[in-house]
Order: C-alpha cells, then sequence, then structure tokens
C-alpha cells in the first residue's frame, strides 16, 4: 500500500477539507470537491492541482507558526496567543495571511479528481505536533457526466 505525506491541514471539519498533500512525492494543493459546489456533501471526491514553489514556501512557514501555537498550548507563552499564532509570530502570520490571499486553491485548469484515505501518522505522534505525520492515500477518479472528455470516436474532426 502506497502512501503520500500530508504536509498541511488548512481547513479541517470532520476531515481533511483543503491542505497541501504530496502526490507521488510532489506537494499538491488538494481540496474536497463539494467545497467547490462540484460534488455532493457525500462524496469522498478531492481535487489536486501542483502548487508553486514560491506559494509553499509561504504556506509551509505559516503551517510553521500554527504547529508552534498549538505545540504551546497550556504553557505561559500561549496566554497571550490570539488563534492561529502566538504573539511573537502575529505579525509575520497576518503578513503570510495577505500573501497567500486565496491562492490557496486548485487551479481549474489543472486539477485532478482522486478519493483520498486519509491516515494517522504510523509512529505515535509526538504531543507537540499534533498534526506531523499524517498519511493520505490517492485513487484517480475519472470524470463523469457532462464534465467528461467525450470519447476519441465522438471528437470531431478538425
Amino acid at each position: 500500500m502506497k502512501f503520500d505525506r500530508v504536509l498541511t491541514v488548512n481547513v479541517f471539519y470532520d476531515g481533511n477539507l483543503l491542505g497541501i498533500a504530496e502526490l507521488d512525492g510532489v506537494p499538491h494543493i488538494y481540496a474536497k470537491g463539494y467545497m467547490y459546489g462540484l460534488e455532493d456533501r457525500d462524496e469522498e471526491i478531492y481535487y489536486l492541482s501542483p502548487i508553486a514553489p514560491e506559494l509553499l514556501a509561504l504556506v509551509m512557514e505559516d503551517w510553521a507558526i500554527w504547529v508552534r501555537y498549538l505545540a504551546a498550548s497550556g504553557t505561559p507563552e500561549a496566554a497571550d496567543a490570539r488563534h492561529p499564532a502566538l504573539a511573537r509570530d502575529r505579525a509575520r502570520h497576518d503578513a503570510l495571511e495577505l500573501a497567500i490571499g486565496d491562492k490557496l486553491a486548485t487551479d481549474p485548469d489543472n486539477r485532478k479528481r482522486f478519493k483520498a484515505a486519509f491516515w494517522p501518522p504510523a509512529s505515535p505522534p509526538d504531543p507537540h505536533a499534533l498534526w506531523d505525520g499524517q498519511r493520505v492515500q490517492w485513487r484517480p477518479v475519472r470524470r463523469t457526466g457532462r464534465d467528461a472528455p467525450a470519447a476519441p470516436d465522438e471528437v470531431a474532426p478538425p
């Protein structure tokens, strides 16, 4: 069984909805299909698009801020924290949030459909790194209905 790594979970509600994960070892943005209104809520379809290295660097830096925030829970440093960043990281998080904007989304012109099975870390995670080590198994899903490409013999000659 082949697994890829989940790098970030930027939106979570009863499961991973949006973030960065590897597909065959290459970082991609993943988003659950119903977020686009392209799938029924019950469908476990995810859309994946490659992520630009510059955007990946910004998202990963902001993710590190979030992980520090989680790790500080219950410590004196958390007293001045405001979700999702510690006081010492607040200005940088705000700058990253502005720079990322709405760019953490799949590309309608360059995305593929997959079913996903998310798995917890292979070994018990460090309690200070609650999201680290999550794995995912992607299974390609063909398009159906009106958005499916025509069969080769149905395409009109040029």
